[in-house]
């Protein structure tokens, strides 16, 4: 068989050239066809993921609203810097009467004072208690000064919330323990080994003797909420009031602020604009993803789909539909309304007007017997692992994989079509050779027969 990479020998034919080319215009039409194919699949498989995520987008701002989104409450004092009060689930409006009594403190001793940090204090083992808890520092001969006993018990081991400091003063160099834990469950002892006297100067027990002083008490926050008391170890009270934090920052005993728990009219604003701007977003992708212009013939790759359609009627009829009952029924009540290319606009002023006169009616319009809850009910189908989008995103999956199938079919047939034309032109290739050998063979004979005499 004659090569496809060089010239026929017989023939003198670009046998390489040629078959290429007759197998490019052979797979030109079915290669077209199937490129066409797998680029529309393609393509429709990406729109069905922008479908996708714009409605999920949409679904989880509709659930914000049936959540409560319109019904979230929000704290306000009469007078800051003394409390900052969050609301969190469970929240209820109201109002109290605050009183900062005390903030928590962490408890804080302190020695006598010493020359210098290097005064030697002594050596031995001191137990140091925090709430319940205790450890061990053992004060050896090279941890025995001032400065050394400060490091002994900020690298002991088993240390349970001590932080030991040296602070120097006009008379001379103190050694401060702080616990840190606030409250009285941080409370601090210290006790020295029976015999070993050189510590006596590091040495506190509330209900005996003490060489070492009480700087601040070990001392747990206390409020008080409309005259009942309150304690928290750590200025944060979560359990005075369901759905409340409250978190003290300043203490004035006998000062009453006022807390008040009433609608967040901003958050509720923000939960409606949001989903707005989202069914808008969807909107507009729809359109897009199904648009057809005639002048141009211009079309979506969702041009006259099923599902894009029938979204878009069922979320128009149910954001038509509204509630049975409450002050505001339908959307337009409260400022949103259909612009005509099914877009939804929003009257701010209506809007702010109908979430300050009733609040509670917008809840219920919105809420989880409302729209918010309606439009995520109806997505839900649409979005579900085995729901509507995926079927036809599997589908589209199912044609690229065909597509695939058919291509590398096509490569095989190719492959037998070039070895087929490789075959036929060197059979004649081989022919044109044997007839080039027996043309010179008989001009030779010819040329040899003696010519004849008049």
């Amino acid at each position: 068989m004659a090569s496809i990479t060089s010239a026929g020998v017989g023939s003198g034919l670009d046998v390489a050239t040629l078959v290429s080319q007759l197998v490019a215009a052979e797979r030109q039409a079915p290669a077209a066809r199937l490129s066409t194919a797998q680029t529309k699949a393609q393509t429709q498989l990406s729109a069905f993921g922008t479908f996708r995520s714009a409605l999920a987008s949409l679904q989880d701002a509709a659930k914000a609203l049936r959540d409560g989104g319109t019904a979230t409450l929000k704290a306000s004092t009469s007078e800051t810097g003394y409390a900052n009060v969050v609301t969190t689930t469970g929240a209820a409006a109201g109002d109290y009467r605050l009183e900062v009594v005390q903030l928590a403190k962490a408890h804080k001793l302190a020695s006598g004072t010493f020359a210098s940090s290097s005064t030697t204090v002594g050596e031995g083992t001191l137990t140091i208690g925090v709430g319940d808890k205790s450890f061990e520092v053992q004060i050896d001969s090279e941890h025995s000064t001032l400065a050394g006993i400060r490091d002994a018990i900020n690298d002991a081991s088993g240390n349970k919330g001590v932080r030991a400091s040296l602070l120097n003063t006009a008379g001379g160099v103190r050694l401060t323990l702080t616990s840190t834990t606030t409250g009285a469950d941080g409370a601090l002892t210290v006790q020295h080994g029976d015999g070993e006297t050189a510590l006596d100067a590091l040495v506190y027990d509330p209900l005996g003797s003490s060489t070492l002083s009480q700087v601040d008490p070990a001392q747990d926050a206390k409020i008080r909420l409309d005259g009942y008391d309150f304690e928290s170890s750590d200025n944060i009270f979560e359990d005075a009031v369901a759905g409340l934090t409250i978190t003290a920052t300043k203490a004035e005993e006998g000062k009453q602020i006022n807390v008040s728990i009433g609608r967040d009219g901003t958050a509720a604003k923000a939960a409606i604009d949001n989903f707005v701007n989202r069914y808008n977003a969807l909107n507009a992708t729809v359109a897009t993803l199904g648009r057809y212009n005639a002048s141009t013939q211009d079309s979506g790759p969702l041009l006259g789909d099923s599902t894009l359609r029938s979204l878009s009627q069922q979320l128009r009829a149910v954001l038509s539909s509204g509630v049975d009952s409450g002050s505001y029924k339908q959307l337009s009540q409260i400022g949103i309304s259909f612009s005509t290319d099914g877009s939804l606009k929003t009257d701010a002023t209506k809007l702010s007007a109908a979430l300050d006169s009733d609040p509670t009616a917008v809840s219920k319009l919105l809420g989880k017997d409302g729209l918010g809850s309606k439009v995520f009910d109806l997505a839900a189908p649409f979005l579900a692992s085995d729901g509507r989008i995926q079927a036809r995103q599997d589908a589209a999956n199912a044609r690229l994989k065909e597509i695939s199938k058919q291509q590398s079919a096509l490569d095989d047939r190719m492959s037998r079509v070039q070895s087929r034309y490789q075959t036929q032109f060197g059979a004649l290739d081989t022919l044109i050779a044997q007839l080039k050998t027996t043309s010179s063979y008989l001009t030779q004979q010819l040329a040899n027969l003696p010519s004849s005499s008049s």
